[in-house]
């Protein structure tokens, strides 16, 4: 039986940049698949935590941040642009800022599916990786108090040079990976 503390030392912390030079994982393209999710602006501030990642979020009303609230209850922040960009009505319609105006009430928006629009990257579950956003969030991928699977996955958008976009990463659960993106190889028929 392997003791606690020989399991935190097997546990090894590292920021995004260190990871990526030290890991022998390769960024591999992949596409979200279609999936309904919530979000909503709020009208007050409203404090949350995320335990997948070990965040803690306070949104305003600033008419520019989308609470979103996951498959499993887990909940993040998100910019409207993006939102309006990555979702859209569950009958497929084009998501508008005006859908967001009954502030503090969830509706269901849908993933736009494509395959080849976003890179992912897997770190294994002995591994936390710490990825600081664009938007001043800290998350941490394969947090002890969470499930993973075999581990969590860094996602990113591609760039217009086909390369990842480093500029914007962010962490997706290893059990709920599969549900949300699609691995396939891209050239292969859908």
């Amino acid at each position: 039986m392997v003791s606690d503390a020989s399991e935190a030392r097997a546990h090894r912390t590292l920021s995004l940049s260190s990871y990526l030079e030290q890991t022998s994982e390769n960024w591999f393209l992949t596409g979200k698949k279609s999936y309904t999710i919530q979000g909503m602006m709020v009208s007050k501030t409203l404090s949350f935590h995320n335990d997948l990642e070990d965040t803690d979020y306070v949104i305003a009303d600033d008419g520019e941040t989308v609470v979103l609230k996951g498959t499993h209850g887990e909940m993040w922040a998100s910019p409207l642009t993006q939102v309006l960009s990555r979702y859209t009505k569950p009958d497929g319609s084009e998501l508008r800022r005006e859908d967001f105006a009954g502030r503090d009430v969830f509706i269901d928006i849908t993933a736009i599916p494509g395959r080849g629009s976003y890179y992912a990257m897997f770190v294994p579950v002995s591994m936390t990786v710490i990825v600081e956003t664009v938007r001043g969030d800290v998350l941490h991928t394969n947090l002890p108090s969470a499930q993973h699977g075999e581990g969590d996955y860094l996602v990113c958008s591609v760039q217009e040079s086909g390369e990842p976009d480093l500029s914007d990463v962010w962490i997706v659960n290893g059990l709920l990976f599969p549900d949300r993106y699609d691995s396939s190889p891209v050239n292969s028929p859908e």
